[in-house]
């Protein structure tokens, strides 16, 4: 009976001593991860004179990217990373108006995928050509983009993301 008593009492212990180095173990790894391996920023790139309707201007994305981690380009193979997506919601004032601009990625085969992907490190700067509404009101308006993607390091991807991102512009009548 009493041998019983300690062989549940220890077979406990070492539940328990397990589940503390699991936690620990995963506090351990989470604590490795920054929360936001890549902070976005946005500014308009406005011309020289008052915004008018149906006038075009750009928009400047900025990712700025940690060390060791990397963002996927805009275009991607079949089967690999989830490529950036720069969308702007339809329910607006204004809309994009050409292609997307962005530097030339870097190629390179990606262990996570096992294949070659194209991405930058350190920063990535997307210029986005976006044109007023004919009918777009006079006075301020905030011009608003979703952007999707995905981000890795060589060990560990996280799941595709998507920020929403605005900045003010003034258009004149």
């Amino acid at each position: 009976m009493l041998q019983r008593g300690l062989k549940k009492r220890v077979g406990s212990a070492l539940v328990f001593i397990s589940l503390w180095i699991g936690v620990g173990v995963v506090l351990g790894i989470s604590n490795q991860i920054p929360k936001e391996p890549i902070k976005w920023s946005i500014k308009a790139t406005l011309p020289d004179h008052p915004l008018k309707p149906g006038e075009q201007f750009f928009l400047e994305l900025t990712a700025r990217i940690e060390e060791g981690w990397h963002l996927y380009s805009l275009e991607q193979g079949e089967g690999g990373p989830t490529p950036t997506r720069i969308l702007m919601p339809t329910d607006q004032p204004f809309g994009q108006s050409g292609a997307i601009d962005s530097a030339e990625p870097k190629t390179a085969m990606d262990p996570n995928f096992n294949l070659l992907t194209q991405y930058y490190e350190g920063q990535a700067i997307f210029t986005v050509p976006v044109k007023v509404a004919v009918n777009a009101p006079a006075g301020k308006s905030e011009v608003r983009v979703n952007v999707s993607f995905q981000t890795c390091s060589d060990e560990l991807c996280l799941p595709p993301k998507t920020v929403k991102l605005g900045v003010e512009v003034n258009i004149a009548r």
